[in-house]
């Protein structure tokens, strides 16, 4: 993703309208979902021209992107003590479905559909993937370090097999997959990373 992410004026004004914005889009979503957002419903709810959203962000989806991000990031905390793989499995399940379904909906949705948009696609991966990534890199360590994962096991690469296939269960049946379903998937995929039992 080599777009950039549009720059925000550092005036106290922009960045208290860029704030709001962001703070409406999340109760929005909270309150009729990722499909049930547009730019003039954003604009509306938090009282900001459309022609300023757009001054902002290049798309709908790219304000959806930050401010969902953002959200989870703020909220979601993983563990550093206790058993490493548990940990593992518990915060990446976690990371997928922010505790609810729901928000394992908007992120497949809001994933799609900023696949289709170059522009979008990389407020998806400021605010959301890559501190995912970031965040989970130091279990998956901790998992390797204790011995419970296959030696010399990449762990960039491992967090590609289990979030993929954890997506694509969403993506298969988004509207009635249940978090036991994710769980259940992203513990199948951990177990093709563990190291060999003697």
């Amino acid at each position: 993703m080599n777009q950039e992410i549009w720059p925000v004026s550092t005036r106290p004004r922009s960045v208290a309208t860029h704030q709001k914005v962001l703070k409406a889009t999340a109760e929005l979503l909270r309150e009729v979902g990722f499909r049930g957002i547009s730019v003039e419903r954003i604009s509306e709810y938090s009282g900001v021209s459309s022609a300023t959203l757009y001054k902002h962000w290049p798309t709908k989806n790219a304000i959806v992107a930050e401010a969902f991000g953002l959200v989870t990031s703020e909220s979601l905390q993983f563990p550093t003590t206790g058993d490493p793989l548990t940990n593992l499995v518990n915060s990446t399940v976690a990371s997928l479905t922010f505790r609810s379904v729901q928000s394992g909906r908007v992120f497949f949705q809001l994933l799609a559909a900023c696949s289709l948009e170059p522009q979008s696609a990389a407020y998806i991966d400021q605010f959301y993937l890559a501190p995912r990534r970031e965040a989970l890199k130091p279990l998956f360590a901790r998992a390797l370090a204790s011995g419970q994962l296959a030696p010399g096991l990449n762990i960039e690469m491992a967090i590609d097999v289990v979030y993929g296939a954890a997506v694509f269960r969403l993506m298969r049946d988004a509207d009635n997959v249940a978090v036991a379903d994710i769980e259940e998937t992203v513990r199948w995929s951990v177990r093709g990373l563990l190291a060999e039992q003697p």
